[in-house]
């Protein structure tokens, strides 16, 4: 069996959620906060007069700024993937997880990228079963032994 990875991200978090190579193995989700400010537009504070304000726009260094600390933000990601990982897939409500697939994409030896997929905000428990259904892995289930008794 393939080792199989799933990431959920926003710009503000990311699970990284990593498959059991065993079927009744431990799944182990890694939760990433990222310390990237979210800002609002800046407007042109220059005016048309010579005696006028001449801040400027800093919106582009704003932008730069933004991306950089973007960037961080995936390297840190990434390095949670299990080094044994063969597949991986994307998912997430905002538009960060193309940002992580241009950074994967880029990196050398990296895991086969099975999909980037939209999905919703959900809670740890469902992030693993969305992972454990995208890859078409059942659920670890504990049967009784046989021959045992149930006691009440």
């Amino acid at each position: 069996m393939k080792k199989q990875t799933g990431i959920w991200i926003d710009i503000r978090n990311a699970w990284v959620i990593n498959l059991p190579i065993e079927h009744d193995g431990v799944i182990v989700a890694q939760h990433i906060t990222s310390s990237v400010e979210e800002h609002a537009a800046v407007e042109n504070t220059r005016m048309d007069t010579q005696w006028g304000p001449h801040g400027g726009n800093n919106q582009k260094s704003v932008q730069e700024r933004q991306h950089h600390e973007e960037k961080h933000f995936f390297l840190d990601v990434l390095k949670h993937i299990h080094p044994t990982t063969e597949e991986l897939v994307i998912f997430g409500p905002s538009e960060a997880k193309l940002g992580l697939k241009k950074l994967l994409e880029s990196q050398h030896n990296a895991p086969l990228l099975m999909g980037v997929e939209a999905a919703d905000q959900m809670t740890e428990h469902q992030m693993e079963a969305w992972v454990r259904n995208y890859f078409g892995r059942p659920a670890a289930r504990k049967l009784p032994k046989f021959g045992q008794e149930h006691q009440p």
